[in-house]
């Protein structure tokens, strides 16, 4: 059972160490394949976009599928997507490996946390939870920094090259110590895929134009049917006598809702900082490509390594004083970004980071076991699905919104170091309300514990 959860978090982590990478090769990217900035983020969105929507099949594939069948699918879709972006001699040719390399992720992720989930004791699923976390946490940690070197030694298509072996390995592994599952093939209700997808896709095209003003037929549009989508959705969900792409009734349950949301939004918040924190750094601080990479590197280690020390602590001392601490030093870290984002130095970046991604590690993967905890066993892989659905979706999210609003604050501004110094305060700005909203969630999870509504 260990191996098959290292090989299947080694599929998961290998994915998102190239997602975490990329972000530094944007400004090299935009000169090679004459794009904006705005137009070469679609790099990672398109390729977060492509793992939620994949995860949104998470629980019907799982119920249907062999989980060795799903970690081959995973692991092919990551070496062809990969071997697509590395020849890519234009932006929708590397836009089309993304995408690829998305939908291995997408399968893989949550095929990790089921296997946790359904086979380890309650009482260990904290620490389990923790180690996962931090295999995949030690790719957005070390993502920056390999993303840096490769551009900085060699060449951006250098990030691929050396991630295809690891992907085959961790393969191999899982496939070899995959235990046997019994899938029960389940109808593939359409219609609600259709209806989630069309909402997702509609809403990733209006924060990417916002830009452009709430006048935009793409922004009011986008707006308009992500909502309409969602409210079809959620009828089709409410059929009886049908399968479902996700059970919706887990949303009856609150207190896994505010573990979902607490997930979420620090997701929310980490993946933006990969975006605007390189960005700030190349173009708004002059440094070099691996300076930027190495500037998350301490504080994502550091989370990475204490996830499992959380996790322990989240078995045997409960959430709450986790979360309480956690939500403050999050705050902290976030705030001090936004008074000192005129007068950012290396060391200042670097000491925020420790202090904000100290606090995620607090929450991050705890809020995740908190809250399927709340669910039955029979309803796992929905909230399984939701959790790594929301986590991909608020990253691509993340990242195209935090283009926007550097774009869009900065634009007053003369000079590019400028802009992109005044845009990266804006956005702190907003990753603080998003620190705040966390806050709340905890208070509101906490008051019901008292209450004897959390499952611990």
């Amino acid at each position: 059972m260990i191996w098959s959860i290292v090989g299947t978090a080694g599929v998961a982590c290998s994915g998102v160490l190239v997602e975490t990478s990329m972000n530094v090769t944007f400004p090299t990217l935009m000169k090679v394949f004459n794009q904006s900035l705005n137009n070469v983020q679609w790099i990672t969105t398109a390729y977060l976009l492509a793992v939620t929507l994949t995860i949104v099949l998470a629980a019907y594939l799982q119920r249907s599928f062999k989980f060795k069948s799903l970690i081959i699918v995973a692991s092919t879709a990551s070496v062809i997507g990969g071997v697509i972006c590395m020849v890519s001699t234009t932006l929708p040719i590397m836009l089309l490996g993304r995408i690829i390399q998305g939908i291995g992720t997408g399968i893989a992720m949550p095929l990790l946390f089921s296997i946790i989930m359904l086979e380890v004791p309650r009482a260990k699923q904290g620490s389990f939870v923790g180690t996962a976390g931090m295999i995949i946490a030690l790719a957005p940690s070390l993502g920056p920094t390999y993303g840096g070197i490769c551009l900085s030694a060699l060449n951006w298509r250098f990030n691929f090259i050396f991630v295809l072996p690891i992907s085959l390995i961790f393969c191999l592994i899982a496939v070899r110590f995959m235990g046997d599952n019994h899938p029960n093939r389940e109808s593939f209700n359409l219609p609600e895929y259709l209806a989630i997808v069309v909402g997702l896709i509609a809403l990733t095209l209006a924060v990417n134009n916002l830009s452009s003003g709430l006048a935009n037929p793409l922004v009011w549009g986008g707006l308009l049917v992500t909502v309409i989508s969602f409210v079809i959705f959620f009828k089709l969900a409410k059929q009886e006598g049908k399968d479902h792409i996700i059970n919706t009734t887990v949303f009856k349950n609150t207190s896994f809702n505010l573990g979902l949301a607490i997930y979420t939004f620090l997701q929310f918040i980490q993946i933006s900082l990969t975006f605007v924190i390189p960005n700030l750094a190349q173009l708004g601080l002059k440094t070099s490509a691996l300076t930027s990479g190495m500037l998350l590197l301490l504080g994502s280690l550091l989370s990475a390594f204490f996830g499992p020390v959380m996790g322990r602590l989240l078995d045997s001392q409960g959430f709450k004083k986790l979360f309480l601490i956690g939500s403050c030093l999050a705050m902290a870290g976030i705030l001090l970004y936004i008074i000192f984002a005129q007068k950012l130095s290396i060391a200042l970046i670097v000491i925020f980071h420790v202090m904000f991604m100290t606090g995620f590690s607090m929450m991050y993967n705890n809020s995740m076991t908190i809250g399927l905890q709340q669910l039955e066993v029979m309803h796992i892989a929905d909230g399984n699905a939701l959790f790594n659905m929301l986590q991909q979706y608020s990253g691509s999210i993340g990242t195209a919104a935090m283009s926007v609003i550097i774009a869009i604050a900065g634009s007053p501004y003369q000079g590019q170091s400028k802009q992109v110094v005044m845009g990266s305060q804006a956005a702190f700005i907003v990753l603080f309300v998003f620190t705040l909203l966390i806050f709340a969630c905890v208070l509101s999870l906490i008051k019901r514990d008292k209450q004897g509504l959390v499952k611990n």
